[in-house]
């Protein structure tokens, strides 16, 4: 004698498979969109750090922040860091921020430029200043991602350098 299904398990199967399915859809809706999307936004949030990892550096030597060098300006999109040896020039600009070695007055050096691509980076910076000058740049960024039609800020940091580490207890002159 032959087994066959009967129509209630019948009835059952086909109930249930469609929910399954469902269920079974949005996990691989989060494979396929969700992660790689997160992927990319820590990967830029990596790239940001290092960017300020390196600022931090340089403001640490620094011996001012210049407003001027040569032609160049600094402004909300670019800062300037006056070294002993030399200014450096940042730049963020176009989804990437730039680090440029300028000499003389105001000539880049094509040997010193180094280039972070962060399409959806968002940098900001203002210095503090006091009697004049400034003692430090206090540094806000994040990664905008588009999720639906809201825009989100994920991954915001805030810092403050200060030339020559002034904030590791040394004064500031």
């Amino acid at each position: 004698m032959r087994k066959a299904f009967t129509l209630v398990e019948m009835l059952l199967v086909i109930t249930i498979a469609p929910l399954m399915l469902v269920v079974i859809s949005r996990i691989f809706a989060t494979f396929i969109q969700d992660i790689p999307r997160e992927t990319r936004v820590v990967q830029q949030s990596t790239t940001m750090l290092d960017m300020l990892g390196q600022v931090r550096r340089d403001v640490d030597e620094a011996v001012g922040l210049p407003e001027r060098f040569g032609d160049t300006l600094a402004n909300e999109r670019t800062l300037l860091v006056g070294r002993p040896d030399v200014v450096i020039c940042y730049r963020f600009e176009d989804g990437r921020a730039v680090r440029t070695l300028l000499k003389g007055q105001g000539a880049a050096d094509p040997n010193g430029q180094r280039v972070w691509r962060m399409p959806n980076a968002v940098i900001a910076w203002q210095p503090w200043t006091r009697d004049g000058r400034a003692y430090a740049v206090e540094m806000h960024s994040h990664v905008q991602q588009q999720f639906a039609d809201l825009l989100r800020k994920r991954l915001a940091n805030s810092q403050v350098f200060f030339v020559n580490g002034a904030g590791k207890g040394r004064e500031v002159r």
